[in-house]
């Protein structure tokens, strides 16, 4: 078993050179949770050569519903080391980076996307600060963040140019870093106001503990985001035809739309 032969059917909607791209490059996700598990598996399908991988959750019973490592017999095992597996089977000359630890530090951040030709941020919603961080240290290297949330019935994809629009800015960052650890993200920056359900505006009010999701769309935003990075990896995707933030692209399955938009031209929309 060789890459040519793993990777043979992607050739015709991929050049050789092409593929070879994918091979050569190297993709750092943080999170492999409900979205970041099926976009690493995305890429790895599409034949990505290098993934580093990082967690520091554990996987518990809830996740079931939506993470593509959350099993029976993964429960109680971290994240990124279970999921690693998987990725290994798909590809057996994957090289992986696994990091089962947050990264919280300036030297950590840098270490894990060192080399990165692209940057996934499938953090948790709710932590902006290492969020925040992540974004920060890409940026500096001139590396482009994609991110993929999945409120409602749909999918998400934000691409964070490092010139353009920074992450504090697109979701309305408290000036005050020390007010960054009780921030929540707004539902409205993330989805169209028509098509987030009531139950997200209640999360984001805090009235309830968790945020509600379904497995349909963690599958949707890996398929969205990992062709996205493919072809941003092999020029197939011109840099003058991306849509950045803050723009953004959401697929409703419920109202079957497929939307390009500006969150932040739109009428505020809070429901309480």
């Amino acid at each position: 078993m060789n890459y040519d032969e793993i990777y043979q059917r992607n050739l015709g909607l991929f050049t050789k050179d092409e593929q070879n791209r994918l091979k050569n490059a190297k993709v750092a996700v943080a999170g492999v949770g409900g979205v970041g598990s099926y976009q690493a598996v995305a890429l790895a399908r599409l034949g990505v050569g290098e993934l580093s991988i990082m967690d520091p959750g554990i996987f518990d019973e809830p996740d079931m519903n939506r993470q593509y490592g959350a099993l029976s017999s993964t429960i109680g095992i971290n994240k990124a080391e279970a999921t690693a597996p998987i990725l290994m089977d798909i590809n057996p000359g994957l090289k992986l980076n696994i990091r089962t630890e947050a990264a919280d530090t300036v030297a950590q951040v840098d270490e894990f996307i060192a080399g990165a030709a692209l940057v996934i941020d499938a953090i948790d919603y709710a932590g902006f600060r290492p969020k925040q961080l992540l974004h920060e240290r890409a940026r500096k290297q001139g590396m482009y963040i994609l991110s993929g949330p999945i409120p409602g019935f749909g999918a998400s994809l934000q691409i964070f140019s490092p010139t353009g629009m920074t992450v504090e800015e697109y979701y309305g960052a408290p000036e005050n870093r020390g007010e960054w650890d009780s921030f929540r993200i707004p539902i409205t920056r993330i989805a169209p106001p028509d098509a987030i359900p009531q139950v997200l505006y209640d999360f984001e009010h805090e009235k309830i503990a968790y945020l509600s999701s379904n497995g349909a769309s963690a599958q949707l935003v890996g398929g969205l985001l990992g062709m996205e990075a493919a072809l941003m990896i092999t020029g197939k995707r011109l840099e003058k035809d991306l849509i950045t933030v803050p723009e953004m692209v959401y697929i409703d399955l419920m109202q079957r739309e497929f939307t390009v938009y500006n969150p932040l031209e739109l009428v505020p929309h809070s429901k309480d």
